[in-house]
């Protein structure tokens, strides 16, 4: 399910089904609803559904690739929405919480034998930073000349994505009270195997001179963890 080269954007949910929403109700909704219909869109490319490895919550991640970031929220995608089943609006109603975010494509490394099987990665993280403004050309530089090759070298790598916010949707009545942050950068991260933040190459890739001169300008930053739940495909 690799992404199309002209994949420019980046739909990101982030979702916590709470205690007034049973998990096989959660999912057949997902599964058999709320993706889908979502794929109907020609400009959503694809979709896969992560869960949470790390104990922390939001539990699911979805990420769907896109043409562009303006249509995560554009004209098809609101049509799509306001035609949703009952069980769709009560859901996005009543689950506890629900992040929707768009980011703009940046940057995009992938390992040169990977195969359309291998993505998306069977594990993923996301790290995302706010850093000033003073500090984001270091920024920029570090992470593509040094910290994603550094990260390449990990037994399982895949692919290594980084993005720019363009919007974040989430209304008030869906944010919870989880206390997530939104920031401006955002990496994903895929692997073929788990355990990768155990590594020495791992530990190797987040210690070097560069990296502490660059943390210096970050003022925010939150790193998760996730395994492969669900993909799914656009129809034919």
């Amino acid at each position: 399910m690799s992404p199309p080269t002209e994949a420019k954007g980046l739909s990101f949910v982030l979702l916590e089904p709470g205690p007034h929403v049973s998990e096989a109700e959660y999912h057949d909704w997902y599964d058999t609803e709320h993706a889908p219909t979502r794929l109907e869109i020609p400009t959503f490319y694809n979709a896969a559904r992560f869960k949470a490895v790390d104990g922390q919550k939001p539990t699911y991640l979805t990420l769907y690739d896109l043409s562009e970031p303006s249509v995560a929220d554009g004209p098809e995608y609101q049509a799509v929405r306001a035609k949703g089943s009952e069980r769709d609006q009560r859901l996005l109603q009543t689950v506890q919480y629900l992040n929707r975010r768009a980011y703009t494509t940046i940057f995009n490394s992938t390992l040169p034998s990977a195969s359309a099987s291998d993505l998306p990665g069977k594990f993923v993280c996301y790290v995302q930073m706010e850093v000033t403004p003073e500090g984001e050309a270091e920024l920029n530089k570090w992470y593509e000349e040094e910290h994603v090759p550094l990260l390449s070298k990990i037994n399982g790598w895949v692919r290594s994505r980084r993005y720019t916010l363009h919007n974040d949707f989430t209304r008030a009545s869906e944010s919870g009270d989880l206390g997530i942050p939104v920031y401006k950068y955002l990496a994903v991260h895929d692997f073929s195997v788990g355990q990768y933040w155990e590594t020495p190459e791992w530990k190797a890739a987040v210690s070097t001179p560069w990296r502490e001169k660059v943390v210096k300008n970050v003022t925010g930053r939150e790193l998760r963890h996730f395994e492969l739940f669900r993909e799914y495909k656009r129809p034919e």
